[in-house]
């Protein structure tokens, strides 16, 4: 794929959120990063200028430079002086296998053992990206989720998944006093696979606000979509961590 096969999809227009505290410009950002971090979009590949950023997407030149200053500061784009911007990130997928049973009880015990605070919940249409992920159409409604979790008194999480519908107990008042994933236990979902990747950005004006941090911090990115016995993706998050409050621990034996 091409960044202007990408860019020619009408729906890019409305596929960014006004009424979410995610700022436009981070919005875009993570749309492109999604696709060239897994790979969609290859090394080497020529970056759209700004100008073609903002028509796609509807948003103003300033909106679409900040979104390509976002992807140059991490190192997924470099920019050179007369020949534009070019995809620097190299895709290498590496797999892990694991049991899931232990991955799903170490979400459980964080969730006991620390306080939810819900930002926004809400049936809403999902960006391209996630409407992507879950193969749903332009008029298709998921439950967006946005919260942060603290851990003695201070911020040290910040959430923002997507979930299909999946009954009565998936609401706002549940999600902040139960597991997620007690609830889609006790509604009847059989989780089976959970892909995951852990990555690193930088705070920005937005994420550093709720997570108490200064701009340009370090923070840890966890990407996880979970599937159940039939292969359909139910929920997929995008969670933001301050290493300074959050130590993720794997263990591994030789046998």
């Amino acid at each position: 794929m091409t960044f202007e096969e990408l860019l020619a999809d009408s729906r890019l227009k409305s596929a960014l959120w006004e009424n979410v505290p995610t700022p436009l410009y981070h919005q875009v950002y993570l749309y492109l990063k999604e696709k060239i971090h897994h790979g969609d979009i290859p090394h080497g590949e020529k970056m759209p200028t700004e100008h073609q950023l903002s028509e796609a997407f509807g948003v103003s030149r300033i909106t679409a430079k900040r979104a390509m200053d976002e992807l140059a500061a991490e190192g997924y784009i470099v920019r050179q002086r007369g020949k534009g911007s070019h995809v620097a990130y190299k895709h290498r997928a590496e797999h892990l296998q694991a049991p899931l049973t232990a991955l799903l009880d170490s979400l459980k015990v964080m969730g006991q053992e620390t306080v939810v605070k819900s930002l926004t919940f809400a049936r809403l249409v999902p960006p391209l990206d996630i409407q992507e992920r879950f193969g749903t159409g332009p008029n298709d409604t998921l439950i967006q989720s946005v919260r942060l979790r603290y851990a003695d008194g201070k911020p040290f999480g910040y959430f923002v998944s997507w979930t299909r519908d999946i009954g009565d107990l998936y609401t706002e008042e549940n999600i902040c006093k139960m597991s997620r994933i007690d609830i889609f236990r006790k509604s009847n979902i059989a989780l089976d696979k959970v892909e995951q990747s852990v990555t690193a950005t930088l705070s920005n004006s937005d994420t550093g606000a709720f997570l108490e941090v200064p701009v340009g911090r370090p923070l840890l990115v966890l990407d996880r979509s979970m599937f159940d016995d039939s292969g359909q993706l139910i929920d997929h998050m995008y969670a933001l961590y301050r290493p300074d409050q959050y130590q993720f621990e794997m263990q591994f034996s030789m046998k």
